[in-house]
């Protein structure tokens, strides 16, 4: 009975032992990490002629002042986004009120003097055609009333003009934008055209190229290109041409031609460095995936080919931007499975599972 014991318990251990053993080894197997993957494609596609700019906005206004005043209060500041009929800077208004009830007063008394000069003026008249008074009376009646009627209609300016100051003591702004530099502030005194802010709209922004004398008739009014931007890496947007001049640069031989972006997100700004894409070279072949398959770290440019169940790393570098897809250039091989989803935590010789391809049947 002791002896079936031990026996029971020693087969017991062992069992156990090759169960830690297993597991152990189960362990220690890394775990595939999904991914997903798109085939590297050649396609033939024309090159383009990339030329740097900066975007400019569409409108830049330095805002004045139509009348001269103190400034009172002043909420743009730099940086600020207003909408058209906001108010960027108010005048103290005070004297302008008190001229305005001074014009108004006397020409309550003008018109009074203005009411008698002309009853006079009847009443010497009908005199005169009796005989009464002389043509010289008359006459001065006569002047009395045109005097009145003539004070009557300068105080009637003084009061227009004193309204309009009024109703300009406000600076509004006179479209969407921000302010990118403030002339004034509150306490200053601002003369009658003065500068009171910078104001530009980016809703849509141009940038303005010098494209080589070899190239300027292949572009024409209204064609689209491609923008990228050194500060927006991620950002590749279309454009269009709206202007070409038609006279070059006499020692560059370069014509300036300038290509509108649209910017309603406002995410282009001014001064950037923007390098606009013509496609007007040659067709050529080239190696294209998703840029979503492009990993960027430290500067450098790679991603990563699926070989055997692993994810190895390959560097590359990119060149034009066609829709979706961006060119790769490289070692990279016309139909390799690059990774475009989970790529970003991968590791060297990582073992990967395809869990969904780009084109391709989805791995059970």
């Amino acid at each position: 009975m002791k002896q079936t014991k031990v026996a029971f318990i020693l087969l017991a251990l062992c069992v156990g032992s090759g169960y830690l053993i297993i597991s152990s080894a189960d362990a220690q197997a890394p775990p595939l990490t999904p991914v997903v993957v798109s085939k590297v494609e050649e396609q033939k596609v024309q090159k383009p002629v990339t030329l740097v700019g900066a975007a400019e906005p569409n409108t830049r206004s330095i805002i004045a002042s139509e009348i001269a005043g103190l400034v009172e209060k002043f909420p743009a500041q730099e940086g600020d986004y207003v909408k058209k009929g906001d108010v960027l800077a108010e005048f103290q208004t005070r004297p302008l009120l008190i001229r305005l009830r001074e014009a108004k007063a006397a020409k309550s008394e003008a018109w009074a003097r203005l009411e008698l000069a002309r009853k006079n003026f009847a009443r010497f008249q009908e005199l005169y055609k009796k005989g009464v008074t002389s043509a010289q009376q008359l006459q001065s009646m006569e002047s009395d009333e045109k005097a009145w009627s003539a004070e009557m209609s300068q105080l009637q300016a003084q009061i227009d003009r004193y309204e309009y100051d009024l109703a300009r003591s406000k600076i509004i702004a006179p479209f969407n934008g921000y302010v990118t530099r403030q002339y004034t502030e509150v306490g200053q005194w601002i003369a009658e055209g003065g500068s009171v802010v910078e104001l530009i709209d980016v809703d849509t922004v141009e940038i303005k190229v010098d494209l080589p004398e070899r190239y300027i008739n292949q572009v024409r009014i209204n064609e689209k290109v491609i923008l990228n931007f050194d500060a927006l890496p991620k950002v590749a947007v279309e454009g269009r041409i709206i202007s070409i001049v038609p006279q070059a640069e006499k020692e560059a031989r370069t014509f300036p031609v300038k290509v509108e972006v649209a910017n309603k997100d406002h995410v282009i700004k001014s001064g950037m460095v923007a390098r606009v894409s013509f496609l007007i070279g040659e067709p050529a072949l080239v190696k294209l995936v998703p840029k979503d398959a492009i990993v960027e770290n430290g500067g450098s440019k790679f991603l990563y080919v699926v070989n055997n169940g692993t994810a190895q790393p390959m560097p590359v570098s990119t060149g034009i931007a066609y829709n979706d897809l961006i060119e790769v250039i490289g070692p990279v091989e016309t139909g390799q499975l690059v990774v475009i989803r989970g790529n970003e935590r991968l590791q060297p010789g990582q073992p990967v599972k395809i869990v969904n391809q780009d084109g391709l049947p989805k791995e059970s």
